[in-house]
């Protein structure tokens, strides 16, 4: 079995446990309820995942990675903070769109993992990934060199681990609250990040 299709076999089986934990909810659902909404055996399953909340973690990382290409392939001239907020958009309207990424599905993960330590594990999981990610990018943009936590390479840290934490923190928040549209709470906790917020005070 090729790389590409263990990938996207695992992509499917997390969409099946995220629609499950929609409508059922974490606790209640099983791997085994899991395993049978993917027409697959037990077995199978370990195969792929270890842990049911592992099972959100390529559906979640798809997002991310998409961000993250589309802030690449950003037209050069456009600034840091618009080419992050458009690519943000479109990347969300993308997973809505193409990929079937329901808001509410997604609400519903990210309010578990707020009270379920493993969930939640996984969760800042995928966002370590994303600032790993996000170095390169950023500091191909802004025209310097990523080395390390001196000169210009701790810049390209921070902006990496401010835009990280702001798209995180404006998840949880969209989530919790259950209203709004998730592009738009993200384009402000950028917004603030950027102006510097209560660390200007």
């Amino acid at each position: 079995m090729t790389e590409r299709r263990k990938a996207d076999t695992r992509t499917e089986v997390s969409r099946a446990a995220i629609r499950l934990f929609a409508e059922r909810g974490f606790d209640e659902t099983t791997v085994e309820d899991i395993a049978e909404a993917s027409g697959m055996a037990l077995r199978t399953f370990y195969r792929y995942f270890r842990s049911k909340e592992e099972t959100v973690a390529p559906v979640l990382s798809a997002g991310i990675a998409d961000w993250v290409e589309r802030l690449a392939a950003c037209d050069p001239a456009v600034g840091l903070l618009e080419a992050m907020t458009t690519s943000y958009r479109a990347a969300m309207r993308h997973a809505r769109e193409v990929d079937g990424v329901d808001d509410e599905q997604l609400r519903v993960v990210l309010r578990t993992a707020d009270g379920h330590p493993a969930l939640r594990a996984v969760w800042l999981g995928v966002h370590h990934d994303c600032e790993e990610r996000l170095r390169p990018v950023i500091a191909a943009r802004v025209g310097v060199g990523v080395d390390g936590l001196a000169g210009d390479g701790l810049a390209v840290d921070l902006a990496a681990g401010a835009a990280n934490v702001a798209v995180r923190v404006a998840m949880r928040r969209w989530a919790l609250e259950g209203r709004g549209d998730a592009a738009d709470r993200v384009a402000d906790a950028l917004l603030r990040v950027a102006e510097g917020g209560l660390l200007r005070t």
